[in-house]
């Protein structure tokens, strides 16, 4: 094979010479060096217009080149000058193949069958050594169709640094910049775009697009700050009509929409835009640690755990969500135990007045005495009692509250008192008689204190509805 040094001289023997040229074109194609064994060709053929190997080495050339238009001009000319060439017609064959593929890839684009036209045009680049900046943005608009960015944006950077002026590069590259959500950044290329070809539509509909979004979402981010939530809701809803089919940022500002609602109190239509917001983008970790939140909030913590185990596949490095995952699996267990707040009908930042007011309400509802023969008010009365030995007790409350498994939490209580024990000792001893005739005024204990607790005895002797007993009550 000829060096570089032998290609540059070989022609300064004769440089009139068209076999010289024809030679050294033939070397140059060997290299690869397509490009200048063209300009070879064409020098042999200007010399010897009727070379017939310099016409068959240019066709070759600008077929390999992807001029497919240029190479069949040529090799016409061969077969003109020479019918029976079979060189000629082999390639020739070869070409019209090739436009075949292209044409099928133009038919396959534009009825939204992106992957039999990212196949034809891999098929018909086989036979090439440099692909069409034509065909490379039909590959790129079919990977941006598959939400393929990452391919099709390379296609448009790669187009972009050999000819800065290619206003389609320019659009393809606001395209995925728009659909990932860079309004700002995919104006500036429809800008580009226009400059370099003012009639190029695709350009001016994604100008016009991309800062109407822009300007919507920022205006709503604007409402969300100053807490004007009515406004935010709206402008957020006005800006999902202006382009549904960006799904990227249609999750977004269903993302953004949801975050309203949650400070409007409207947790159902909040958990809708936010299914909408993940339908589009399965893997926002952002909307499904707020969605795992709301089902917190409305109790739904196995939904919130699967959210939140969701969000940490996709980000498992963030300590900040294992610890949501954490407190939403605790939350679960602690679900699945008596719930001593509804009974008692507090809330779980009740203060403890609040709580011994509530339970000496719902004591006195339903203490037996005034619910004779009421099986259902006995039960309901024993929880109220077992609920208050939790919550009226700070230590045991903290244990309960941080989900710690203790002796009369988890459905089964261990505590001996009878519930009319924590009755007495908030009613006192001047309570009038609900109806009993047990000793003292209507109690089954006896005397208590004038700050209405229960004497210290080793024990106070009561009876059941069905009997007599003896309840062993320990101070500590």
């Amino acid at each position: 094979m000829l060096n570089n040094f032998a290609l540059v001289n070989i022609t300064e023997l004769n440089p009139d010479s068209p076999t010289y040229y024809n030679n050294r074109a033939a070397a140059l194609m060997m290299l690869k060096k397509t490009k200048d064994a063209l300009n070879d060709c064409k020098r042999a053929i200007s010399l010897d217009p009727t070379s017939i190997k310099a016409f068959l080495r240019c066709a070759k050339c600008n077929f390999l080149l992807g001029n497919l238009s240029e190479a069949e001009r040529v090799y016409t000319q061969v077969l003109n000058m020479d019918p029976t060439s079979s060189q000629a017609k082999t390639e020739y064959l070869q070409l019209n193949q090739v436009k075949d593929y292209i044409q099928q890839a133009e038919i396959y684009l534009k009825n939204g069958q992106f992957p039999l036209t990212l196949n034809v045009i891999d098929r018909a680049t086989t036979f090439l050594e440099e692909i069409p900046t034509k065909w490379k943005l039909m590959k790129g608009e079919a990977l941006l169709e598959q939400k393929d960015y990452g391919s099709a944006s390379q296609i448009a950077i790669d187009i972009l640094r050999s000819d800065a002026q290619n206003s389609d590069a320019h659009v393809l590259r606001a395209q995925i910049l728009y659909l990932e959500g860079d309004n700002n950044k995919a104006a500036c290329h429809c800008q580009e775009a226009l400059r370099c070809d003012p009639d190029n539509s695709k350009a001016r509909v994604l100008l016009k697009k991309s800062k109407a979004l822009e300007s919507q979402k920022t205006a709503g981010n604007e409402a969300f700050q100053r807490k004007d939530y009515k406004e935010a809701y709206d402008i957020y809803s006005a800006a999902l009509k202006i382009d549904p089919s960006n799904s990227s940022m249609m999750s977004k500002l269903y993302s953004n929409r949801s975050a309203v609602l949650i400070k409007l109190g409207k947790y159902t239509e909040s958990l809708k835009d936010m299914d909408k917001a993940l339908d589009l983008d399965p893997n926002f970790v952002k909307v499904l640690r707020r969605r795992a939140d709301t089902f917190l909030k409305l109790e739904r913590y196995e939904e919130a755990v699967q959210d939140l185990k969701a969000a940490v596949d996709l980000e498992g490095s963030n300590s900040e969500i294992r610890k949501e995952l954490r407190n939403a699996e605790r939350e679960l267990k602690k679900s699945h135990r008596k719930d001593y707040y509804k009974i008692l009908g507090v809330s779980k930042d009740a203060s403890e007045s609040e709580i011994k007011k509530a339970y000496r309400k719902l004591a006195l509802q339903h203490h037996p005495d005034k619910n004779c023969g009421d099986s259902d008010a006995e039960i309901k009365f024993k929880e109220i009692g077992e609920a208050y030995a939790i919550l009226g007790d700070p230590a045991k409350k903290q244990r309960y509250d941080s989900g710690v498994d203790l002796d009369g939490i988890n459905g089964q209580t261990n505590f001996d008192v009878d519930p009319n024990l924590f009755f007495q000792m908030f009613m006192g001893a001047e309570m009038p008689n609900m109806g009993g005739s047990r000793g003292g005024h209507g109690f089954p204990f006896g005397s208590f204190s004038s700050q209405g607790f229960p004497r210290q005895r080793s024990s106070f002797h009561s009876h059941s509805h069905g009997g007599h007993g003896t309840h062993q009550f320990h101070f500590g």
